[in-house]
């Protein structure tokens, strides 16, 4: 689970710092930056798992369009990002050895930077790359966001006497050079080490097995957000039989996975029946049959009189719930989804039930009842101001979810000689409770945003 995030120097974002809760609301104009914050997380995802000339090239432009830019042709340098998480209290690797962590809050840094070879052409480098737990004194996002004991639930898993100080991966500088060193945990002089300049890829993605637990962790979490972009033709399409059990980002798989759910669970499909008809009553059923003749699975629904359709021909907006409604009943979904316009091929009549099934996918830290179950959190971005009026209503007092507004300012900054302006990306809580201190953020600004905000719900529905 993401608790804040601090960019500087990537896309539109300079010294920037958000938080975050189970359910996170982002929202704002269109061209506000509310997709670059996803990109940002889409960036971290990759580096976790490979060379950094590939984690950018998966994202919108080219690597170098994804520093600040300044003027027409001038970039900045540098990215620096920093991630603090919640992670589940064990770690598994892939060979499905498993082990209990002592710490479950991290915080991860990097920074890239753009170099210029003897070809002429910017070569990427690592520069700094940092993870260390948060101590639990210091951490103010578990104390107002997580309750009574709860709390204690998530304390780290040590005595007094031997709190970890020293971070799991850190940068030294060693005869000008900077060393990356990966620290076993609990053994002393015990260490992966890298020089910072000739690493292809980060010190996290190099951890493959519970030989350095926290960094698994951490890396782990990463690689558990998940970003729906969901497409149409690919939701309706029937899985192969081959196809992976898992729901890719554009919706594909969704048979194989809901075929996979009905093998696992016999009352899975009942479940995700009820809910799909909560939210859609003129369907009472949700199945999934394999074709074998066609090697393939295909979903179908039942309507109230009894006729039935396969997902060929659903209509989008069914077919985006239904993803969800399989989502949330699939054991094997953990970490984040960070999903794009979520009200599209929405009907407004069904968005607050819709509202409700995003809550359901996230995390309920005043549920005592269900503390051991795997983290979960929903982040949405939307221009919709009925999405937003929506959430509010629903939930303006609830501590597990966040409403954050984007909106674009200008920034001035000395460069070569000389003052430019330049457009960043600010996001600014809508509603909170007013007893948590956000220590980036003076009052002034967020009494300023709600301003905003009730213009905003006032005079554009974008959603409509």
């Amino acid at each position: 689970m993401i608790t804040r995030i601090e960019i500087d120097g990537f896309k539109t974002f300079s010294d920037f710092t958000m938080e975050f809760t189970p359910f996170t609301v982002i929202a704002g104009t269109n061209a506000s930056g509310k997709s670059n914050m996803f990109d940002a997380f889409n960036l971290l995802s990759n580096l976790a798992n490979t060379d950094i000339r590939s984690a950018f090239r998966d994202l919108r432009g080219d690597a170098e369009e994804q520093f600040t830019r300044y003027t027409s042709n001038e970039y900045a340098n540098k990215i620096k990002l920093a991630i603090e998480i919640l992670v589940d209290k064990t770690a598994k690797d892939k060979w499905g050895d498993e082990i209990n962590l002592r710490y479950t809050r991290f915080r991860y840094e990097i920074h890239i930077v753009r170099v210029r070879n003897t070809k002429g052409f910017d070569d990427l480098k690592i520069s700094y790359e940092h993870l260390s737990p948060i101590q639990q004194k210091e951490d103010a996002w578990v104390k107002n966001n997580i309750v009574g004991n709860l709390r204690n639930f998530w304390k780290p898993k040590v005595d007094k006497d031997k709190r970890r100080i020293r971070p799991y991966i850190f940068t030294e500088e060693k005869e000008l050079k900077q060393i990356i060193k990966i620290s076993m945990d609990g053994i002393a002089g015990r260490s992966k080490k890298f020089s910072a300049n000739e690493m292809p890829q980060t010190a996290l993605s190099s951890v493959d097995s519970v030989e350095f637990p926290h960094v698994l962790a951490a890396k782990n979490e990463m690689l558990n957000w998940r970003f729906l972009q969901l497409n149409p033709e690919e939701l309706r399409k029937p899985s192969s039989r081959i196809a992976p059990d898992t729901i890719s980002r554009s919706g594909a798989n969704m048979a194989a996975a809901l075929y996979r759910l009905k093998q696992d669970d016999e009352y899975a499909l009942n479940d995700i029946s009820v809910e799909l008809n909560n939210l859609l009553p003129n369907f009472i059923k949700v199945n999934v049959f394999e074709e074998v003749s066609e090697n393939r699975f295909v979903i179908k629904l039942t309507s109230d009189d009894h006729r039935e359709f396969s997902s060929r021909v659903l209509s989008e907006g069914t077919l985006r719930i239904l993803i969800l409604c399989i989502l949330k009943y699939d054991q094997q979904h953990r970490g984040t989804i960070c999903f794009e316009e979520p009200e599209n091929g929405i009907h407004p009549y069904r968005l607050k039930m819709m509202i409700r099934l995003l809550k359901g996918l996230s995390t309920d830290f005043s549920d005592i009842e269900k503390p051991l179950l795997p983290l979960r959190q929903m982040i949405v971005n939307t221009h919709s101001a009925r999405f937003v009026e929506n959430v509010l209503t629903q939930y303006k007092t609830c501590k597990d979810v966040s409403i954050w507004f984007s909106k674009l300012v200008s920034k001035e900054k000395e460069f070569a000689d000389k003052k430019i302006r330049y457009r960043i990306t600010r996001l600014l809580p809508v509603s909170h409770d007013g007893q948590y201190k956000f220590d980036f953020l003076e009052q002034s600004e967020i009494a300023m945003t709600n301003l905003e905000v009730e213009k905003y719900l006032d005079t554009q529905d974008f959603g409509s």
